[in-house]
């Protein structure tokens, strides 16, 4: 895990956003939210594990801060309670899969997974959770062209530039802060430069 990340910025610039979206929100308000909503947490290590496979953040859990948190939950589709027999570890019940990465507390990144293609409306309305006073704009190739660092992609950005969204196949979207995706992208650039003198040596 990287230490230098800029956590004091990340969760001054949260903290204003707390009261208006999702991401920036602690993790006790969303865990008494889904805990209403037929919502429950994995935590056998197995089933954890089955459930990040192919998860665009894994291969950049080396650039987090020490202090991520990562929880995984799942919520039924009609708010019924499942029971913890019901949950296997290779295959996932119908319903939705919410991986949310903490950092000091707050949410930084959630991806939503859904047992089955996620609708037009659905889609939307997770975006709508996530709006704030703002809206969200679909970014354009040039758009994605002009030089914005970025760690994961992104199809959509918040029009205040402080949220961006990516669809993950046809049963995913993954909504992240753009503080979080600069920062990783820095992180990464910082590490490359730093071994590329020792990757040469010799020619």
């Amino acid at each position: 895990m990287k230490s230098c990340f800029a956590l004091s910025l990340f969760i001054t610039l949260l903290c204003l956003n707390n009261a208006i979206a999702r991401i920036g929100e602690d993790r006790l308000s969303i865990e008494r939210r889904l805990l209403k909503s037929g919502g429950y947490q994995y935590r056998d290590d197995k089933t954890i594990e089955n459930r990040k496979r192919g998860m665009p953040y894994v291969k950049f859990e080396e650039y987090f801060p020490n202090k991520l948190d990562l929880r995984i939950y799942y919520k039924t589709i009609d708010g019924r309670k499942p029971l913890s027999k019901d949950i296997k570890p290779s295959a996932m019940l119908e319903g939705w899969n919410l991986h949310i990465l903490f950092i000091q507390g707050k949410s930084a990144i959630e991806v939503y997974k859904r047992s089955e293609k996620i609708t037009e409306f659905e889609l939307i309305h997770l975006l709508n959770l996530q709006s704030g006073n703002s809206f969200w704009e679909k970014k354009s190739h040039n758009d994605l062209e002009t030089g914005k660092l970025s760690t994961f992609g992104f199809e959509l950005e918040r029009n205040d530039k402080m949220l961006r969204a990516k669809k993950i196949g046809s049963n995913g979207v993954m909504i992240f802060s753009t503080i979080v995706d600069h920062q990783l992208k820095k992180n990464i650039r910082d590490e490359q430069m730093g071994e590329a003198p020792s990757s040469i040596d010799g020619f």
